[in-house]
């Protein structure tokens, strides 16, 4: 039998990343207690280069599960997947997840409009229709579709909003929508905490 999470530890590329993963993670789990410690890389270049010294600094700090996020950007999914695996590959935490949204993180949020029409009290829905892993740039048209559904009243902020709407996100419609969450999801819901 596998034995219970303690801690995960977080590599990304911002807090804002690291903050909306720790909130799904503990949606996904069911549980509020978990634990969670970072390393934060302000952006994907440092990501790649320390992800296995701070892999292993985790592992020192106590964190028994390793959850590596590294937006897609313009990377080939393939190669990128690779190249974060082959320098993973050595490190001491068995139960570790490379995962890459596509393009970014903000793509899971745009599967579940609704949610951020409320989580933002915006003054109707913002179109998201279909696949939000084949919009360019889903940040910027998040931030273009916050200002004009608030009539260019809220400005969307990734630091201020993103843990907002990772808390009012509908797991399900991320995971029918965003293959990148629904392997977040399954690795998340497969441990025992």
């Amino acid at each position: 039998m596998m034995s219970k999470i303690k801690c995960v530890g977080v590599i990304a590329e911002d807090d804002s990343d690291f903050n909306s993963v720790r909130i799904l993670v503990k949606r996904i789990a069911g549980k509020d207690n978990i634990a969670f410690k970072k390393k934060i890389g302000d952006g994907c270049g440092k990501v790649k280069r320390k992800c296995s010294v701070w892999a292993e600094d985790l592992f020192q700090r106590q964190c028994d599960a390793l959850i590596v996020v590294h937006d897609l950007d313009r990377s080939v999914l393939s190669q990128l997947e690779s190249d974060l695996a082959e320098r993973l590959s050595s490190a001491s935490i068995a139960r570790r997840l490379i995962c890459i949204p596509v393009e970014e993180l903000e793509s899971w949020f745009l599967s579940d409009p609704k949610s951020i029409k409320s989580a933002l009290s915006l003054s109707r829905i913002p179109k998201a229709s279909g696949r939000p892993e084949t919009i360019t740039s889903p940040k910027e048209y998040l931030r273009d579709q916050v200002a004009s559904c608030s009539g260019s009243r809220r400005i969307y902020l990734t630091t201020k909003h993103n843990e907002l709407l990772a808390q009012h996100v509908s797991i399900e419609l991320a995971r029918a929508k965003c293959p990148s969450f629904e392997r977040f999801h399954d690795f998340v819901a497969g441990q025992r905490y």
